[in-house]
């Protein structure tokens, strides 16, 4: 077993930056592009071009406990967003690219990218449908390592990851008195790193479902194949077949028996046949509550998927829990808005009834833009794998919006355990047999003006190993932001935050840093 020295070293190699590795990005970019130009006859285009320049002033750019470095960081950033709708496409797209200019420590001067996209393509009218999405974005290479407090600091534990996703798939309806689903689906994960893996995965899903003679009972039959490639160690591959009775009392509730089989690699490398039974429930007691819950007996014991939302005329409350089988981490793959965004768009909806999306969108982003409040609201990172986990997953978040005032708090705590033994393998898996994550925030947005507000956010990550290696790091931070309109386009804010970091490998530092930033939208 490494010892934790070992591993910082490995994790340091790691660190080269994006400004080195360009060109490889670029490829990569242009490939998701061009996927995404599935969708580029959409009848309305919004295309909006932009520009921001940042001054980041720190006293502990390595973040490091001892010996440490002050500098002005000079931060650059165009950047595009693309939304087009059309009677059968749609595309969302936000590209930037940032350099970042070390006033003392020149040699540190970097790009990082940022891509976010989603398009969408009826190829067959009601029939033949493609969904595609990349994203480019900064990812942990441990959950023991540096947790930076921003992109502009040097922070040897990340690394730049490119993200695809490809699912074409057939729905219709058979004999008049079913559905029928058929999706295939692949995904990569390309992180621009030695010491973690690329990723691919594909997966084949049917589904078939209908109505019986009794309305109030239901069916369907599922199967799915899913196969995970690494490029250390063996391939993965897990099928899952089974059938759901559903039986709806009344309006509020239905009830549901699951059986099933799987056929699985993933923890030995023969096949292994396992049940997987279970039941489901839904419960609807008003159109501002709803339950969701599914649990099957697998291969690892009890996996369940749950899900609570309660809407108030002026609050949000959603809690979610999960446990199944992870290949990334969900920062990897998250092409949504976020979840403070998510909310919000929730509480003006249910306000505004006849209000169209595109309404509801804009007065969305002028809550979280103009309260200084980000739309995603995660607060564990999460970090990337070299083999699947088993990960058992809870998240509890709550929103609330007034005149001047918006409240957020989002918390998280997330459990993985690695799936088979790799040989030769040095990750956080090598350190222990269980690593756990969990972190809250709390953002406090105030109008001032009609132009002006402030924010305050307290977060915290902690990262625990358990095992002979045990590992535990905790990063503290609090950060406060004036946020001002300086015309239609143009907006600026102002800054300053405190991070302390304790435990882990090398992850000791104290950080205060001032931060300014103007912004204009062509």
């Amino acid at each position: 077993m490494p010892s934790p020295a070992s591993v910082s070293g490995r994790w340091s190699s790691a660190a080269s930056r994006s400004s080195r590795r360009g060109p490889r990005i670029t490829v990569r970019l242009a490939w998701a592009l061009s996927v995404l130009a599935l969708p580029a006859q959409a009848e309305n285009w919004t295309i909006t071009p932009s520009i921001a320049v940042g001054e980041t002033l720190t006293n502990n750019l390595y973040l490091t406990s001892t010996n440490r470095t002050s500098d002005l960081v000079t931060s650059i950033t165009p950047g595009i967003s693309i939304d087009g709708r059309g009677g059968r496409t749609s595309l969302r797209l936000g590209y930037s690219i940032t350099q970042n200019i070390y006033a003392r420590e020149s040699s540190e001067n970097n790009r990082q990218q940022g891509l976010v996209a989603v398009g969408t393509l009826e190829a067959v009218e009601d029939w033949l449908f493609v969904d595609a999405s990349a994203t480019i974005s900064q990812q942990y290479i441990s959950a023991f390592g540096g947790v930076a407090p921003s992109n502009a600091n040097i922070d040897r534990n990340r690394t730049e990851t490119f993200y695809y996703s490809v699912s074409p798939y057939i729905r219709g309806r058979l004999l008049s008195s079913a559905d029928y689903l058929l999706r295939y689906s692949v995904s990569g994960t390309n992180p621009d790193s030695q010491v973690v893996s690329n990723t691919t995965t594909s997966q084949w899903l049917g589904r078939l479902n209908g109505d019986t003679r009794w309305s109030a009972l239901s069916w369907s039959v599922d199967a799915s194949s899913n196969s995970a490639n690494y490029d250390v160690g063996r391939d993965r591959n897990d099928t899952r077949y089974g059938l759901t009775l559903a039986y709806r009392f009344n309006p509020e509730l239905q009830v549901s028996a699951i059986v099933g089989r799987e056929k699985t690699n993933l923890v030995s490398r023969e096949d292994e046949t396992n049940n997987d039974s279970g039941f489901g429930l839904v419960w609807t007691p008003s159109p501002r509550t709803k339950l969701d819950g599914r649990v099957t007996r697998r291969f690892f014991g009890d996996g369940y998927n749950v899900a609570f939302s309660h809407r108030m005329p002026l609050s949000a409350l959603n809690y979610s829990a999960s446990r199944d089988v992870s290949y990334q981490p969900a920062g990897v793959t998250n092409t949504g808005q976020g979840s403070n965004y998510d909310a919000f768009y929730a509480i003006v909806a249910a306000n505004n009834p006849g209000l169209a999306p595109e309404a509801i969108r804009a007065q969305v982003n002028q809550i979280v833009q103009g309260r200084g409040v980000p739309a995603d609201g995660s607060v564990v990172n999460g970090y990337l794998t070299n083999r699947p986990s088993l990960q058992t997953q809870q998240q509890i978040s709550y929103a609330l919006l007034g005149v001047r005032n918006t409240l957020t708090f989002n918390a998280s705590e997330s459990q993985q355990q690695p799936l088979g033994v790799v040989s030769g393998l040095t990750d956080d898996y090598s350190l222990a047999n269980e690593v756990t994550q969990r972190g809250y925030g709390v953002i406090w947005g105030h109008q001032l003006t009609g132009l002006s507000s402030l924010s305050l956010s307290l977060n915290q990550q902690r990262s625990l190993a358990k095992g002979s290696g045990a590992v535990d790091s905790k990063t503290t931070g609090a950060y406060l932001l004036f946020t001002t309109s300086l015309g239609p386009r143009t907006s600026a804010n102002v800054g300053a935050r405190h991070v302390i970091s304790d435990g882990g490998v090398n992850a000791d530092y104290t950080e205060s840093a001032l931060t300014a930033s103007l912004s204009h939208s062509f």
